[in-house]
């Protein structure tokens, strides 16, 4: 995974774009009830680890090698056993197919609040505070609004798996690639557009009930990466900003999650990895391919199996969408990769 300086490029963006708000420290109380101190970070680790299985089903050389309960991506890769490549140096190789787990993304309605690290950040520029206790209230109409985290996650390597393929992500350490919270685009939907400009072409009826398709697809098996602006029954994926309306906190919480996705594409912070085209590298992909991800709950409860992007919450949120479980969450993201291993 190919990323910018996002830390950087945030703070330069809240310096030039300040908002009048509350800093991490107003939440710092909420925060350590929400995650249970370290409580939230062993959560994650344990999960994380434990749900690795995600991995399955792969493929070598053109062929399963084991059976799986797990969904594959509707986008199946080369089934050619051999391949070559060019960069980054000249290379024969076998075909390789897995889900790779990159990334831990936490939806929080309590600004700077990570569970992942079990703590409120130490950041206090004021930005980011429009979340704060916003969930479902009658004043915003059950429109849950989320800041969010992108953390580098490499699980393959923290494990020692698969380190020898030269096309799986193993560089690095765990680490904040993005905050929402400093990025002032995230917070306004007229900002938004500066970087979603096609928000204007899909907000209307027709484009609307298209969703219904997607959502039906996503729910018995993959969504639609034709219809783009859909994030099945999760609402749409525009504007790529901090509110959902209409759904479950549980269900808002994947929503943001997956627009986080989104946004990381249109950055160029993330790249498509998948079919032929990705078994050489990654590749620019501004619009996400919504196949190409799983993603799933590690806190505050744990769902075992990657779920497809607009999956209905009534499979996969039962007795779960309670008020302690709405205000923190950590999603583990897996990406379908196929590469030219040797």
């Amino acid at each position: 995974m190919k990323c910018t300086k996002p830390l950087v490029s945030s703070i330069l963006l809240a310096l030039l774009f300040p908002t009048i708000g509350f800093g991490g420290a107003i939440g710092e109380i909420p925060c350590r009830v929400a995650t249970r101190g370290v409580g939230s970070s062993v959560q994650v680790v344990a999960a994380s680890v434990a749900t690795v299985h995600n991995v399955f089903p792969i493929r070598f050389a053109g062929v399963d090698m084991n059976p799986t309960s797990n969904e594959d991506s509707s986008i199946n890769g080369s089934k050619e056993p051999i391949c070559k490549c060019i960069d980054p140096f000249p290379r024969v190789g076998i075909t390789l197919s897995l889900w790779e787990p990159i990334l831990v993304i936490e939806p929080t309605s309590i600004p700077y609040c990570t569970p992942t690290a079990g703590m409120s950040l130490p950041i206090d520029i004021g930005m980011g505070a429009g979340s704060f206790g916003q969930n479902s209230s009658k004043i915003t109409r059950l429109t849950n609004t989320y800041q969010g985290h992108v953390i580098k996650y490499p699980i393959f390597k923290m494990l020692g798996l698969f380190l020898d393929f030269v096309c799986l992500q193993s560089d690095g350490g765990l680490d904040y690639l993005y905050i929402s919270e400093l990025d002032p685009l995230w917070q306004n939907d007229i900002w938004a557009a500066i970087i979603g400009p096609e928000a204007f072409l899909v907000a209307n009826p027709i484009a609307e009930m298209a969703c219904m398709v997607d959502s039906v697809s996503s729910a018995i098996g993959h969504p639609l990466d034709p219809l783009w602006w859909c994030l099945g029954s999760w609402n749409g994926t525009f504007p790529m900003t901090q509110a959902n309306k209409g759904t479950t906190a549980m269900q808002a919480q994947a929503a943001i999650t997956s627009r986080m996705l989104m946004k990381l594409h249109r950055q160029l912070q993330l790249f498509g990895g998948i079919g032929n085209q990705g078994l050489c590298g990654l590749y620019p992909m501004p619009i996400m391919q919504k196949t190409q991800y799983g993603i799933f709950p590690v806190y505050p409860f744990v769902w075992p199996n990657r779920i497809p992007i607009g999956r209905t919450g009534t499979i996969w949120e039962t007795l779960q969408e309670n008020p302690a479980n709405q205000h923190v969450g950590a999603w583990v993201i897996y990406r379908k990769r196929d590469c030219c291993a040797f």
